[in-house]
Order: C-alpha cells, then structure tokens, then sequence
C-alpha cells in the first residue's frame, strides 16, 4: 500500500473515526490485516483475527468499544484497537483496555504486545494526533498489559499522562543465527544430552505435529495440562468453555503449529505455538507428568524446537524478571511493561477499598 508522504510533520490528512460499533471494526478487516502484514515487529495478538475471536468469546454487556482509527486516501493507516470497561458497581470506574486484554484473571488468553498500528511513514504525526483523541476520553484508568519498552502504545501514554513506565517483566526469545547448543549452560547441555538418551532407549520420536492431527493432539495436551494444574488445587484454564471456545474458533481461520515426543504412537509430551512471518511464540504446553516425569520432556522438545523450526525468532514470551525457567534455554531479554495508569485517583482509593471491605464481608 502507499502511503503519500507527510508535506510537515506539524499538519496531517489523515481522516479520524472513532469505532464504537463491532460491525464497523469487522468492516476493516482485511484492511487492518494489510497493516499488520506491513509491519515486521507485530505479533499475532494484533492480528483482526485475534482480536475479533477475543471479541466474540469474552465481550460483556456495558463494556463501550472505543477504538481510533485513521485513514489517508480512503486506506487505513492507523489503528488502535481498544475499549473502555463500565464497573456497573460503585463507584462506577471506567478502565481504559486493548481489545485482547480485561476477561477474567482466570481464563486470560495471554495477549501480548498489544500496540498501535501504525504506517511507518506517518508514525510521529500520528501518535501526536493519537494523543490528543486519548487525553480526551471519559475514563479514571488505564490498563495495559504486556508491552515492550520500545512499543508506541508506551511512548503515547508517558506522553499524554506524564506517567513512567517501569519494567515489571521480560520478554525471553532466541534469535536462531545467534543461538547454539553450545552457549548453554554445561548443566543445560548435560540435562539435554542425558533426556534424549532416556528417550532413544524407549524409541521416542521428536516431530512437528501434522495439521490433519491436531484436534487429537490438543485434546491430550489439555489433559496433560489440566492434570498437572489440578495436581496444583488449581482449575488450569482450559477448565473454562471461553478459554476452550476462542482457541477453538481461532485455530479454525489461522495459523498454529504443534511439536510432540511421541512414543508407540502416543503423543507424551505436546507444545502449542502461534506464528508469523518471522517468529514462533510459544504459547501453551502439556505432558505426561506421571510416567515420564523423570525425563525432561519439556526441557527436551523446547531445544529441539528451537533448533529445528525455521523462524527467525522463538519466542517464549513474558516472563517473570528473575529467576524465570525461559532463563536455561541461552535466551536474549528485552524489558517489558504492564502499564498502570491513575487519571481519578480519588474514584481508584475508593475502589480500592469497596473491595477491601467486601472481601473483610466474605
């Protein structure tokens, strides 16, 4: 798409919508995925595709979408994709979300890297312009989850609201061309050597899992990963339809991809990933935790993904800053955020403390 190049950074044409329709938001559709395909620092999470099953599965009623979007020449040229939440209790907050981000704690689906979607050749006037249409919103706070350091979405809000955004976790990744077994730990290499001998003896075999056999493969991975979360006293969030439902509705119009350790035909060990053009994010994991739990298998099938997939990138994601298990795996960290706005501080503190007082009632 081109894109006519700005005559001064300090006056624009583009044209400004403000979505608050779900049906105008799936009218841009292919437009949007056009922006997205043109960037190579997006991630799936920002994909329509994403967002609109996100939409489908877990939109409340009182929620108001509010979504900016900017056109030049009638062509989509930024987006930001997001929605105010409505408490219906007192005092009433209204919480500013990315669409992706806000279902219940237990049943997240993990959206990371939600940013805005900007054309490269009009990035500066039109965060400037992004800044003025959010500092006029109705809302006490925002909320946003999950972003990198270097992300727009960062650099429009500690404009706006003069608010620092402080690292709170760490994205962990392997860049391939830069990565080798030999820049792991000798412990690491020990553990890995020592697995895979476990795993020869019992004819093991470490495969990407053909697309015909996926709907058989996700449903031992989530019994392995229920399995192991109810060994914990917890549910695992399989255990909720919308967590199950948007998977499945989103794996039936995209892309996902699955490597197992399978033996005698029966898949032991099961890692589910989302991809792009460049990278492989890896999102969810199951394993027989019970006969092979002296074997390393995620260990095992974690490495030899690494080195047999064909991405730029393998990506693990958020993790904790410290003492995170992605550490083992000769990882690169970039900081990442989750940013915590107050724009009502007075209507936050009573928040707060309804529910300190509710929770005293229980």
């Amino acid at each position: 798409m081109n894109i006519p190049s700005m005559q001064k950074q300090n006056s624009s044409n583009i044209k400004w919508e403000l979505i608050n329709d779900f049906h105008k938001l799936t009218a841009i559709t292919q437009q949007w995925q056009r922006l997205v395909d043109q960037s190579s620092d997006l991630s799936p999470f920002s994909s329509p595709q994403w967002v609109l099953t996100w939409y489908n599965n877990y939109w409340q009623k009182g929620w108001e979408l509010s979504t900016h979007a900017g056109y030049i020449n009638n062509q989509l040229v930024v987006i930001l994709p997001c929605y105010i939440q409505h408490s219906p209790k007192f005092p009433y907050l209204k919480v500013l979300y990315p669409l992706g981000q806000g279902e219940p704690e237990e049943e997240e689906i993990s959206s990371e890297y939600c940013d805005v979607i900007v054309s490269k050749s009009i990035t500066e006037i039109a965060l400037v312009e992004l800044q003025e249409k959010i500092m006029l919103l109705d809302i006490d706070q925002i909320r946003w989850n999950a972003t990198v350091q270097n992300s727009y979405i960062k650099k429009l809000l500690e404009k706006s609201f003069r608010y620092e955004a402080l690292s709170t976790h760490t994205r962990y990744f392997v860049e391939r061309t830069e990565w080798s077994l030999e820049s792991l730990s000798k412990n690491t290499r020990a553990r890995y050597k020592r697995s895979i001998n476990q795993l020869n003896k019992i004819n093991a075999t470490l495969h990407w899992v053909e697309p015909k056999d996926y709907d058989e493969y996700i449903k031992l991975l989530i019994k392995y990963h229920q399995k192991l979360w109810n060994s914990r006293n917890k549910d695992g969030a399989f255990s909720h339809a919308s967590f199950k439902d948007f998977h499945e509705q989103y794996r039936s119009q995209s892309s996902i991809k699955m490597s197992a350790v399978t033996v005698d035909g029966t898949p032991i060990a099961i890692n589910y990933y989302f991809d792009d053009e460049n990278s492989l994010y890896f999102y969810q994991s199951g394993w027989d935790s019970e006969q092979y739990s002296n074997f390393s298998l995620g260990l095992s099938l974690h490495l030899w993904s690494i080195e047999n997939c064909d991405y730029k990138y393998y990506d693990f994601m958020m993790g904790e800053m410290k003492d995170s298990y992605k550490e083992k795996f000769g990882v690169q960290q970039e900081p990442m955020i989750n940013v915590n706005i107050t724009i009502s501080p007075k209507k936050i503190f009573i928040h707060k403390l309804m529910r300190k007082i509710m929770s005293f009632d229980k």
